[in-house]
């Protein structure tokens, strides 16, 4: 017996299928993530989830690129297989196996992005990664590095959301693991 039950659509609460058919809308798939569909039943979480992920990517002032290239180098660093699975098959197939992520992760340099995407990739990895370790220092080089604070201030929203993103995933992919 699974931990988690996923409810069925009808079960959702209104509100929770109406956000769910926007980001179905807005990310262009028909398929649910099974953690999705399971904080459904949880029509705040699923509020807080959409609106974050609706303004940090649709919003956002750094290209689409370096966004998915930040997205898949912090889920690949934290290791978060619920997060990182679906892109898996497609990246070995491209020849990103799991040394060539980890040299991306190691040095997101010489990522084949503009000089302005690598650097935000760089941030959002430093700031997914070890936040704690953050000095005044690391901010200021960001300013010299031409982000704006209000740009500084998205990189750790950016970043923060997808540390929360994969708690949300891990955990709910754990208590669904009997499934």
């Amino acid at each position: 017996m699974a931990f988690f039950e996923l409810p069925k659509d009808e079960d959702l609460p209104p509100e929770s299928r109406k956000m769910l058919q926007e980001y179905h809308r807005l990310v262009g798939s028909k398929d649910l993530a099974r953690t999705w569909k399971l904080f459904g039943r949880f029509p705040k979480i699923v509020e807080a989830r959409f609106l974050a992920w609706k303004n940090l990517n649709h919003e956002a002032p750094f290209s689409f690129d370096a966004l998915c290239v930040a997205v898949m180098l912090i889920a690949h660093a934290k290791r978060c297989q619920g997060c990182f699975a679906g892109a898996r098959f497609q990246l070995d197939k491209l020849g990103f196996d799991e040394g060539t992520m980890d040299t991306m992760c190691a040095h997101p340099d010489t990522l084949p992005l503009k000089e302005r995407d690598r650097r935000f990739v760089h941030y959002a990895l430093k700031i997914a990664m070890d936040s704690a370790n953050l000095t005044p220092k690391d901010f200021r080089e960001m300013e010299q590095a031409g982000f704006s604070k209000d740009e500084i201030l998205q990189i750790i929203a950016f970043a923060a959301y997808w540390n929360m993103n994969m708690v949300f995933t891990q955990a709910a992919l754990a208590g669904l693991a009997d499934e």
